[in-house]
């Protein structure tokens, strides 16, 4: 791993003194503990751009990751990462799994409509290492998935929160339009008001002549307000069908959250303290208030004025004893500061924007401060000590100026600890020397046409003009279609140097971005390191050398496992087989001594299935149990923000944007014929969801869905088949073996797209080791059920399944059971094998980019909204590099945004535009 090179300072420190170098050694124990254990934690930081921030159902979400350490040198230790989508119950819907090279790894999601219906979705992207360290490591940001239906008709609405007989009451004014500002009048609506979880109302609602629509929504006191919807479905015939999800702000004042945070951590009696807050409303954002600080006697002591999204501080000389509350003004409710410790220390850091240094105070009341004890202050960043001072205390308490030059931009973490290595205090701030790679983005021209050749000179120089060659990312999008807000989500610099060390949501992080030019957002971003700072680790836990963590780091994709007897105790020297037909794959190997075996080498793509065997000494299969350590997902909690629908409360620039581009579509549909589809009645398939089959959705003999095996009970597989497909059954052949058959055909048992057959032991009766799985599962295990037993469908699957180039595919039938789990087959009781079904690695594919020989020539049928996505720019000893793309037939304005990092402790990020005219 590589550190940063940065002195450590040794000294002995009294009031503004600079005594003397220390030579104790205890100081020097401590600092090499540290190193030691963040070495050993060696946490990593990981940032995924994406194309654009909103998508239409059917699109593809288009993403780059890198992976850093602490010191944002590429991670060493994971060579496996994982992507995955939840939707805003929380709910996962899709994850896949990437190998890292060198820190970076890049792919795509396809945002099936079926699986990712219109609404608010989270994506989540992390290691198995990062898990060890608590949610607040693992990426996650919003995007919204719009529905092509609905998308003619927008929302205003106006909420009020009123008091009814003492009970609270929100009335919505709701008005309906069209993109061509025609109100939607008379429209018979169906209302459903849910918290997420539940229905709370429901009616049948027309609109007014105006298209308006007033709904009253009684609150109980204790609803959680944060998951508040509205869905609005359109119930006329003539084709429409629309429906919106609105989601509902409801901020009741006696609702808000009030914290209190005393810098370096508490309320010492007789010490002047700055004690911080953040109030936060119902909609998990933060909210400016104000009001006043009381002691037990009613008296006010302090008042305080929120200054940014809800934060602030005031000062407070607290009293022993006493107990302090607050109230915000125009409320009751009252709410508790931090006890009062009669004994303690105080740390404060002075951290100002226009000084070279910063100044740390330390008082401490006169049992400690006349003691003569000696303490510790270390400052960390990024993983290493870059400062180290033995300082003593008196009773005009201590002063120490440390220059900014000892840290590199980020957060630097302050501690205050005695010799007996317990911590007293601890703060964060923020240093910026404003170091980030400086990205230059040249266009060819200074204007396009419309299906126009784009060629843009990138250079990329350091802090010193120096070149930087590095790895990179570019999105263009058209700003008609794609709204780019740098603030609301921030960029690869924000997000390593800043949030990534940050607990909780952090508004807006992009208005830090230039704070070191700005005293207010200096100012404001030390609020957001008082209130929100926070260190993911306990000061014990570096002077634990027996420290393990649950989950393992993986340096590459592996099959491992245990082999035990009939006792659960390991068998060493056991033979282990692992064979595969796609990919055609034989290894062997030998477990140790603790009975555990480990496969390397191995590629997982999307149809390897791994059997795995065990064998004594004589080579023979033998009753022993092999459990394979298989992916356990990890479970995390919602993210708290929600995002609006961009058809709700649309600004005239976005409506305007957006109507240009709905005349558009509809342009397209003319020329290209596709709102003929439109008038077209299809009768719609039954489909599986997840399901693997081989035709494609809908495309068997027999489906039986997952709403017909939720009314099956616990019914069994093998009952299930008996009941639905006419022909199932089982005979006998003339040597005696027994099969299943449908119809006379031998019966093929398919599990999430795994041939039970491929497990089958030797001499084993065929109709046997079917039951088994037969009567294994249940409906209750099952989210679909497919037959395949016609020429039409039976092709694939017996090309894909049948090995006997000489055998009949007509007489085959073929089974696809689709399990909830979509783990493949497993039976508990399977001794001496194991059927291991991976997670594939998503490879990632080439964006599609048209390539126009003429400019000009526009018919508009290419109105992309994602224009470009190269994730791999790389820039060469000079710092540069060339990307290159064709305009679409939209025209205005293109945004760039360009990210990246030289994989050495170097960030960059740079947004653009270009103008595309007719």
């Amino acid at each position: 791993m590589k550190y940063l090179i940065i002195n450590v300072f040794f000294l002995f420190l009294t009031w503004s003194v600079l005594a003397q170098v220390s030579s104790k050694p205890g100081i020097k124990s401590v600092i090499s503990t540290i190193q030691k254990f963040n070495e050993r934690r060696s946490v990593e930081k990981l940032y995924l751009q994406t194309d654009k921030s909103a998508y239409a159902s059917g699109d593809t979400l288009w993403f780059k990751v890198y992976l850093f350490d602490d010191t944002y040198y590429a991670a060493p230790k994971s060579g496996l990462m994982y992507v995955e989508i939840a939707n805003d119950s929380n709910r996962l819907m899709k994850r896949i799994m990437l190998p890292v090279f060198a820190g970076i790894s890049f792919g795509q999601i396809a945002l099936d409509p079926e699986e990712l219906p219109q609404g608010n979705y989270v994506i989540r992207a992390y290691t198995n290492w990062m898990r060890n360290f608590g949610e607040d490591y693992i990426f996650k940001q919003q995007f919204y998935i719009g529905s092509s239906a609905g998308t003619e008709w927008l929302v205003n609405y106006n909420a009020q929160l009123n008091k009814v007989a003492g009970k609270d009451n929100e009335v919505l004014d709701l008005k309906f339009s069209r993109l061509d500002n025609v109100r939607v009048a008379l429209k018979d609506v169906q209302i459903m008001a849910t918290d997420g979880k539940r229905s709370r109302a429901k009616a049948k609602m027309q609109t007014d002549i105006d298209g308006m629509l007033k709904v009253n929504l009684d609150i109980p006191g204790k609803l959680n307000a944060k998951g508040m919807s509205l869905r609005v479905q359109d119930l006329s015939k003539n084709g429409e069908n629309n429906q919106f999800i609105i989601p509902v702000t409801i901020n009741r004042p006696e609702h808000i959250d009030l914290q209190f945070m005393p810098e370096g951590g508490d309320l010492i009696a007789d010490l002047a303290s700055r004690v911080a807050f953040k109030a936060i409303n119902e909609d998990g954002l933060g909210v400016n208030v104000s009001g006043k600080v009381y002691d037990s006697h009613g008296l006010e002591v302090a008042a305080f004025n929120a200054a940014h999204k809800g934060m602030g501080v005031f000062y407070l000389s607290a009293l022993a004893g006493e107990q302090y509350t607050a109230k915000i003004e125009g409320t009751s409710r009252s709410y508790p500061l931090p006890a009062v410790k009669a004994s303690g220390t105080i740390l404060s850091i002075n951290n100002r924007l226009e000084r070279d240094s910063c100044e740390v105070l330390i008082n401490a009341t006169p049992d400690i401060a006349l003691a003569g004890n000696s303490y510790i202050l270390i400052g960390q960043a990024r993983g290493t000590v870059c400062f180290a001072a033995l300082i003593n205390l008196n009773k005009n308490g201590s002063r120490i100026r440390i220059s900014k030059k000892a840290f590199p931009t980020g957060i630097v973490r302050i501690t205050l600890a005695g010799t007996d290595k317990k911590v007293l205090n601890e703060r964060v701030m923020y240093i910026d020397h404003t170091d980030a790679l400086k990205i230059e983005l040249s266009p060819d021209k200074s204007f396009y046409k419309q299906r126009d050749s784009v060629s843009i000179r990138v250079k990329v120089t350091d802090a010193n003009g120096m070149p930087v060659q590095g790895n990179f990312s570019m999105t263009v999008t058209d700003d008609n279609q794609v709204k780019t807000d740098s603030i609301a989500r921030g960029s690869i610099v924000t997000r390593m140097l800043l949030t990534a060390d940050l607990k909780g949501l952090v508004e807006d992080p992009g208005y830090y971005l230039h704070a070191a030019a700005d005293l207010k957002k200096w100012q404001d971003l030390d609020l957001l390191l008082l209130t929100q700072g926070w260190v993911g680790y306990s000061w014990n836990e570096m002077f634990d050398p027996v420290k393990t963590y649950v989950y393992a780091a993986e340096p590459e994709f592996e099959i491992k496992g245990k082999v035990t007897n009939l006792f659960n105790k390991p068998v060493a020297n056991s033979g282990i087989n692992l064979f595969s037909k796609r990919p055609m794959l034989v290894m062997d190997t030998v477990t140790n001594e603790s009975g555990l075996f480990r496969f390397k080498g191995i590629f997982p793509s999307d149809t390897a299935v791994f059997f795995i065997q065990a064998r004594n000494k004589r080579g023979k299969s033998f009753n022993v149990g092999i459990e394979v350590e298989e992916f356990i997902p990890p479970v995390f909690s919602s993210i708290g923000q929600r995002m609006i629908p961009w058809y709700v409360n649309m600004d005239t620039g976005r409506f305007l944007a957006v109507k240009k581009q709905f005349l558009l579509n509809k342009e397209v549909d003319r020329i290209t014929g596709r709102n003929i589809l439109k008038e077209v009645a299809i009768t719609a398939k039954k489909t599986i969801k997840d399901s693997k089959n081989l035709n494609g959705p809908g495309g068997a003999d027999v489906i039986v869905s997952q709403q017909e095996l939720e009314k099956s009970g616990k019914m069994t597989l093998g009952d299930l088949l008996e009941k639905r497909v006419v022909g199932f059954g089982n005979r006998t052949n003339k040597t005696g073996m027994r099969f299943y058959v449908i119809k006379g055909m031998l019966a093929h048992l398919i599990i999430d797209g795994v041939d039970v057959d491929f497990a089958k032991p030797e001499g084993i009766d065929p109709y046997e080791y079917f039951k088994q799985y037969f009567d294994y599962y249940d409906a209750e295990e099952i989210k679909g059920i497919e037959v395949m037993m016609s020429g039409k469908y039976q092709t694939r699957y017996s090309s894909r399944f049948i090995d006997n180039p000489m055998a009949n595919p007509f007489e085959h039938a073929f089974i696809e059971v689709t399990t909830r789990g979509g783990a493949g087959p497993f039976l508990k009781k399977s001794t001496g094998t194991y059927l291991y079904k991976p997670m594939a690695f998503s490879l990632p594919k080439k964006f599609y980019m048209p390539k126009y020989k003429t400019a000009g020539l526009v018919d508009m049928t290419d109105i992309r909204s994602t224009i470009y996505w190269e994730p791999y720019i790389v820039t060469d000893k000079n710092g540069t590099a060339t990307v290159t793309f064709y305009t679409a037939d939209n025209p205005g304005s293109y945004s760039l945004i360009m990210e990246g990092a030289d994989m050495k402790g170097g960030l960059g990020a740079k947004t653009s535009v270009i103008r595309v005219e007719k």
